[in-house]
């Protein structure tokens, strides 16, 4: 995909539309004064908002006009004869409207294809491809939802969770992890590994098939706060620096802002999603909750999502083993449920290191 720059005079005082590209697309923020000392090696997308720019940033702008691995979008007043005039002389033909978010990201999926949308190849049946396929736009549509402050597709995420349950049940819980590991997005593939997690635990501890879809769905959306942390960040092929994993660290308070006076969603899958770094000697966060304050679901996610971080593949860590990985929660002691984690371990670890066994029962 190609790399996305965001120009701007002073990247800390973009405009509100263009951060939420960050949301959306790996962007990367710079200021004009910078344009020139980047390297355009390969094929990139540069945003820049016209109505904000300055005779010098046009003069540097028009120096790139020549580059012809770079494509230009061009965020401006479409009504004003002026700034589109200027959009022309400097060769950008890709105009959008100032304040027009929904035909911003119908225009940069034109250019660079949709993030959201994985790339499964032909090894999942099609069972799992289209469940994935399903979970990917639920999620996609719930960021645009949260940057569009509009209801959340609760009935889609729903219908989802119960795809991946029924999925899981008769594909196994290893093919559905081996497919969405596949996700070029560590953001996508971990809710979907959380997920896949949630769902199977549910049925390893014998809850109905309600609580099960419930649980799915607080996979699904445990993770939702993270719509305000740049995907450049939540994405990085490197190790957080304190900086990021501070602004990481907020994703849960997030997740309360934005789910506040949001009826749509159920009780219990707020409190996954707020609550799910908690810990129950109280050392967790966001509200230092402990012991009984603490719902089952909540601890079950807990456990799913710490595992998940854990198992997970990533370009800057090796990722552990599932022995590994639960020896390194058991250390944790008092912080989580210990009888649950153990329930967990042993559905997992009795089951060929993941796979869930295809049983009537189903």
């Amino acid at each position: 995909m190609k790399r996305v720059f965001i120009a701007a005079e002073n990247p800390r005082s973009v405009p509100q539309q263009l951060l939420q590209i960050t949301a959306v697309y790996p962007a990367e923020l710079v200021s004009y004064d910078n344009l020139q000392s980047l390297s355009f090696e390969s094929p990139a997308l540069l945003v820049v908002d016209l109505g904000n720019m300055t005779r010098n940033s046009l003069s540097r702008l028009k120096s790139l006009s020549n580059t012809p691995i770079l494509e230009k979008l061009c965020v401006l007043d479409t009504k004003s004869r002026h700034q589109v005039f200027q959009a022309r002389e400097l060769g950008i033909y890709n105009l959008v409207h100032r304040d027009d978010f929904s035909s911003l990201l119908v225009k940069l999926r034109e250019l660079l294809g949709n993030y959201a949308k994985p790339n499964l190849g032909t090894e999942c049946s099609g069972q799992i491809g289209s469940a994935v396929n399903t979970a990917c736009s639920a999620l996609d549509q719930m960021s645009q939802a949260i940057l569009n402050d509009a209801p959340l597709p609760v009935p889609k995420l729903a219908r989802s969770a119960v795809d991946i349950t029924n999925t899981i049940c008769t594909e196994g819980l290893d093919n559905w992890l081996s497919a969405v590991q596949q996700h070029h997005s560590h953001t996508y593939c971990h809710t979907m590994m959380v997920t896949g997690h949630a769902v199977s635990f549910a049925k390893a501890l014998g809850l109905p098939e309600q609580k099960q879809y419930m649980l799915g769905l607080g996979g699904l959306v445990h993770d939702l706060g993270k719509v305000r942390i740049p995907l450049s960040i939540l994405d990085k092929p490197a190790k957080l620096n304190a900086e990021e994993r501070d602004l990481v660290n907020k994703h849960p308070r997030f997740s309360q802002e934005i789910l506040r006076g949001r009826k749509e969603v159920p009780k219990d899958v707020v409190d996954m999603a707020v609550w799910h770094h908690e810990m129950l000697d109280g050392s967790g966060y966001p509200d230092g909750l402990s012991e009984e304050s603490i719902p089952d679901s909540v601890r079950m996610v807990t456990i799913v999502d710490i595992y998940s971080a854990l198992t997970e593949k990533r370009a800057y860590k090796d990722s552990y083993s599932p022995r590994q990985a639960f020896s390194i929660m058991s250390e944790m002691g008092n912080k989580l449920d210990q009888q649950l984690l153990r329930t967990f371990r042993k559905s997992i670890l009795s089951t060929d290191l993941g796979a869930l066994r295809r049983t009537a029962a189903c």
